[in-house]
Parts: C-alpha cells; sequence; structure tokens
C-alpha cells in the first residue's frame, strides 16, 4: 500500500482516522482511513489536491458518510459488478 501512497497521506492521516471515529459513532463501523483516503485521491481530489495543508483537512471535515456512499456507489458501477450477490451488504451496516 505505500508505493500508492502519496505525500498528502501520512499527514493527514489522523484527520482520516477521526472522520473514520465520526463514522463509526454514526453506526458505521466497518469504514477505515485506508477507504477513505482513496476516496479523496480518486474522487474528491481526482483533479486537483487543496495546495494548502488547512484546505485539505476542511474538505476531510465537511465529508459525509453520504459522499463515501455516493463513491462506493460510483466505484461498484465502475468495476461492473454483475451481481448484487457479490456485495457484502453487511459491512455497511
Amino acid at each position: 500500500m505505500n508505493e500508492e501512497h502519496t505525500d498528502f497521506y501520512d499527514e493527514l492521516l489522523p484527520w482520516f482516522n477521526y472522520k473514520v471515529t465520526e463514522f463509526s459513532k454514526e453506526g458505521y463501523d466497518n469504514i477505515e482511513a485506508k477507504e477513505l483516503y482513496i476516496c479523496f485521491k480518486n474522487h474528491v481530489w481526482k483533479h486537483s489536491v487543496p495546495s494548502y495543508y488547512y484546505q485539505r483537512v476542511f474538505d476531510i471535515m465537511n465529508f459525509t458518510v453520504n459522499q463515501f456512499f455516493d463513491f462506493k456507489t460510483l466505484e461498484a458501477q465502475i468495476y461492473q459488478v454483475s451481481s448484487l450477490d457479490e456485495i457484502n451488504f453487511e459491512e455497511f451496516l
């Protein structure tokens, strides 16, 4: 996994972990910091990573669980899951 990290992963890891804790308190215990990082890398900041640290933190703090599930839905469509039987919905409960 280290090879796919850019320099902002390590510096923002505490904020991703904070968001994981927040989502866990909302009842979503299976979301991990790695997944959030991938979501930000491939979706939120796909075209450009904010220049300043505070802007990145602001984006993370304003990120909602609905936005995360929008990303997961888009990801499932891109990878063309052939059947709903292949998705483990228990992970999201």
